[in-house]
């Protein structure tokens, strides 16, 4: 290619950024646009979202893959809550008392709606039981019955001392009680005998006395040891009268729930062991309060507690199945928990205190949840697939499951577990997951990949428009005019990388509105106009810009070195682009290059220095098998090349440099300058073919701003690949120069291209003889290359010179 074939390389105006017009639809402001779809372009997704919810098969849970702003959260929460809508709401889940092992309560379930009533059906229960069983104790038919039990009592236990009296009057031994016992002791004349009294009786009438006295004591200690008998059968008595009385009082009372629930046998057996219970217990209840110690013994208000119900969903408020998003998905808060209270130095729990997490909250319908948030909780992850496998909820800590601490907790029956859980998340979790996690796949069936952005099309366009102006109504914002709405789809594009696409990123498209909205705001307007858009662009850029600021203040002080004018043999301004996140932008870099006579052989000091990545290394390869299949295929390659980016400390990665580097590394060989004022962009395969980068249009942008600063004389401009013209979306000020003539976008095909407008001398192309053009610069690289494997091969054949350089 010829200088003068210079400006058929340069891309048009009308390349470097495309309108959006709408062909069929007419509009002045959004706000005259009718409604559109409300998820452009996700087809594909959300039939694989309505599949994966509708088939009711084990194991076909969905994960949605999408970067964080796509709208997979209101997506998947959108279709969930459309199937739920068909499905009836799910069951009531309560937790009640184990009576025969509290720590192990059981669980019921009730139709929806339900659960809450027979709470308050037991509540109510609770409030009769302690008014009517206190009133049962205190009535008077109680107290005769048992005045009857105690008086019947009180006649056996007479009955036996007056038959131990009568024997003992009969042999003259009187019975008498003292503070120590009882005492057995002689008469006369109905007088007790003393000691010397009694030693003046005849022998034979002591030992007749002393006999007597004997054998009383025997049956006297018979009848003392005959009283605990008495005492318990005394208490079984009163026992059984309690019994038979709070029977009589609780069965009454329990009876019409019976009736209520006799549909429900689960609760019905419930029922009647909370009767069992009472009954068993009926002394407790008659006086709780009654020990010397009183914070030894529960109060009435704990021991009717043991009756309550512990609703731990409940669905009466929900006409449809349930949908939960759980942000926070830790492990108490997607499994459950079960809480404890502090009660004199020691904590102390029952069903009461078991708290539910989402699985339950969501059973019988939808649990979406990020999975970036679930892998970052610890247990979280393997407790979530082990509900799913089991496809129940057993709630326990984390401790218990694994085994951390022994202490003695409750154990919870199991609920049951009916729900399909949504996903949502990056691809690269998704694809890590299915190669790392063996089970992943059995329980994520069904993948829904978003698309990242929208192909342009007449229609697509039309939609799109309809798109933005729903968002703008959802969000009550100003109106938009018809240029603002245009302005915004140049900018979806833009966000795209790619004239020919918009971008589905439903998130930076609704904050560029919002800003967009509060800058028509700020100057008093009630529309948004294409100004606003712009502004709201700008002032990203303006928040965002330090970092950029700081290099192109220390490229204009010259501490960064870059040349926008003259020419430099081995010297060329590459473009390198910084994503800061939300921001992106790009600087012009110095890379240079070296060559001598050696063995073939082109060193990324980059690589060298362990600052150059993966890709980059490749790019440096593939430029020098470039440079040896182009030039000098008969010799040996006899070259020692050296490539650097100049000034730069930190880690260098992409392949988008490795034409500027191919040119540094041709111009050093040939020995003809590169100009200055040009910059240049670009991959490069083996054949010498330019290919597509990143970034194109901050990498235009940055050199363009470092030379408009430097002052733009119509020579500057920049040279890309040609197949990255459907990717431009530059700035309008970067556009009004090119058209001015001020500077230029140069599109090219292959290296001989990106040669000829850098050196501005003719790369030339081989004969019919093989051969070169004299003076081009491909003739002069290679005449260059022979040149230094003639030095070589002399080189080596001097005595004592090292022979590998043959």
């Amino acid at each position: 290619m010829k200088p003068d074939d210079f400006d058929k390389l340069k891309v048009t105006v009308d390349d470097l950024r495309q309108l959006y017009e709408p062909p069929g639809i007419e509009f002045v402001s959004s706000d005259q646009l009718p409604p559109g779809t409300r998820h452009l372009g996700q087809q594909r997704a959300i039939d694989a979202i309505r599949m994966g919810i509708q088939i009711e098969s084990e194991g076909h849970n969905v994960f949605v893959l999408g970067p964080a702003g796509s709208h997979r959260h209101g997506l998947a929460e959108e279709l969930a809550r459309e199937q739920a809508a068909k499905k009836s709401p799910a069951k009531d889940w309560c937790y009640t008392a184990n009576f025969s092992n509290p720590e192990k309560p059981h669980t019921l379930s009730f139709p929806t709606g339900k659960g809450d009533q027979f709470r308050r059906d037991m509540r109510d229960l609770i409030d009769e039981l302690r008014l009517s069983i206190p009133a049962t104790f205190e009535s008077d038919d109680y107290r005769n019955q048992l005045k009857a039990v105690e008086a019947a009592t009180q006649k056996e236990v007479e009955e036996q001392w007056k038959e131990l009296e009568e024997h003992a009057s009969a042999r003259n031994i009187g019975v008498m009680h003292t503070p120590t016992g009882y005492v057995l002791a002689p008469i006369k004349d109905e007088k007790v005998i003393d000691e010397e009294e009694f030693s003046k009786l005849p022998e034979s009438e002591r030992a007749e006395i002393q006999k007597a006295i004997k054998v009383l004591s025997e049956e006297l200690q018979s009848n003392i040891e005959h009283m605990p008998q008495l005492q318990k059968k005394h208490r079984e008595r009163v026992k059984a009268l309690n019994r038979d009385v709070m029977e009589h009082a609780v069965g009454v009372l329990i009876s019409d729930l019976r009736k209520k629930y006799r549909d429900m046998p689960a609760v019905v057996i419930y029922l009647d062991e909370v009767q069992r219970n009472i009954i068993e217990n009926a002394d407790d209840f008659r006086s709780p309060d009654s020990s010397p110690l009183p914070y030894l013994v529960r109060d009435s208000s704990e021991l009717f507690s043991q009756y309550e119900v512990n609703l731990i969903v409940s669905n009466k408020e929900n006409v449809a199945a349930p949908v939960i998003f759980e942000p926070n998905p830790g492990y108490t808060n997607i499994i459950g928990k079960v809480e404890y209270r502090g009660e004199m130095g020691v904590l102390t729990t029952d069903f009461r205190m078991i708290r539910p997490g989402a699985l339950l909250a969501a059973n019988g319908g939808y649990l979406i949840l990020d999975m970036h948030r679930v892998l970052s909780h610890p247990f979280v992850w393997e407790a979530l697939k082990q509900a799913l496998f089991a496809r129940q909820v057993r709630i326990e800590s984390p401790g218990e499951t694994y085994g951390f601490v022994s202490t003695s907790t409750l154990q919870p029956d199991p609920i049951p577990l009916d729900i399909k859980v949504i996903l949502v998340g990056e691809r690269w979790l998704y694809y890590l997951l299915c190669v790392y996690d063996s089970e992943f796949n059995d329980l994520f069936k069904i993948a829904a990949d978003l698309d990242d952005d929208l192909k342009r099309s007449d229609e697509n366009i039309e939609a799109y428009l309809l798109l933005i102006a729903d968002r703008i109504r959802e969000r009550k914002l100003l109106p938009f005019h018809r240029d603002a709405m245009q302005k915004v789809m140049q900018q979806r594009a833009r966000r795209a990388e790619d004239s020919e696409r918009l971008s589905m990123h439903m998130r930076s498209l609704e904050d560029l509105l919002t800003q967009s909205d509060y800058w028509a705001r700020q100057r008093g307007a009630e529309q948004v106009n294409a100004s606003d858009v712009s502004k709201s662009v700008d002032e990203i850029a303006r928040r965002l810009g330090r970092p950029q600021a700081r290099i192109a203040d220390a490229i204009q002080r010259d501490i960064l070195l870059i040349d926008t004018e003259g020419a430099c043999i081995g010297q060329v301004n590459g473009l390198s682009v910084v994503d800061l996140g939300e921001f992106r932008f790009g600087f012009p870099v110095r890379i240079t290059a070296t060559t001598r006579i050696g063995t073939g052989e082109v060193v990324d000091i980059e690589r060298e220095v362990k600052l150059g990545g993966a890709i980059h290394s490749k790019g440096v390869m593939i430029l020098a098998a470039a440079l040896s299949s182009r030039y000098a295929s008969n010799v040996p390659l006899s070259l020692h090349g050296n490539v650097v980016f100049e000034q730069s400390y930190g880690g260098v990665d992409g392949d988008s440099a490795s034409v500027a580097e191919l040119c540094a590394l041709l111009s050093s060989l040939a020995r003809i300058p590169i100009r200055q004022n040009l910059a240049v962009t670009g991959s490069i395969n083996q054949l010498g073919r330019v290919q597509a980068i990143g970034g194109v249009n901050e990498k235009i942008e940055g050199h363009f701003d470092i030379c408009r600063e430097r002052g733009l004389d119509g020579s500057h401009g920049v040279v890309i690949p040609r197949d990255n013209i459907k990717h431009l979306v530059l700035r309008e000020d970067v556009i009004e120069a090119v058209k001015q003539g001020d500077y230029s976008v140069f599109a090219v095909r292959d290296i001989d291209e990106a040669l000829s407008i850098l050196t501005g001398i003719e790369a030339g192309k081989r004969d019919k003889k093989d051969r070169f053009p004299k003076d081009s610069v491909n003739y002069r690289v290679e005449t260059q290359l022979i040149r230094y494997a003639e030095l070589r091969k002399n080189f080596a054949e001097k005595p004592g010179n090292d022979k590998t350089l043959r």
